[in-house]
């Protein structure tokens, strides 16, 4: 298959999948709104790791920083 027929099924797919939404096919409106759920969950959950991580680091950063300076001084003698 060439690369138009693959690009033709993915818009038809796509098509389909919309239809599907708009019209409450299969139930696929109740799927959609809990796969958006999921999504959104998760994303909230990455967004906190990632600011305790954030923090973490700032912390860390602070407190080895007198080292870091003694031990540029000993590198510059």
């Amino acid at each position: 298959m060439n690369l138009f027929g693959k690009i033709s099924i993915l818009i038809w797919l796509i098509i389909f999948i919309a239809a599907a939404i708009m019209f409450d096919w299969f139930g696929s409106r109740e799927f959609t709104e809990n796969l958006l759920d999921s999504s959104q969950q998760a994303v909230e959950k990455l967004s906190e790791t990632g600011d305790h991580l954030q923090d973490v680091i700032e912390v860390v950063r602070e407190g080895t920083e007198p080292a870091r300076e003694e031990i540029k001084d000993k590198i510059e003698k």
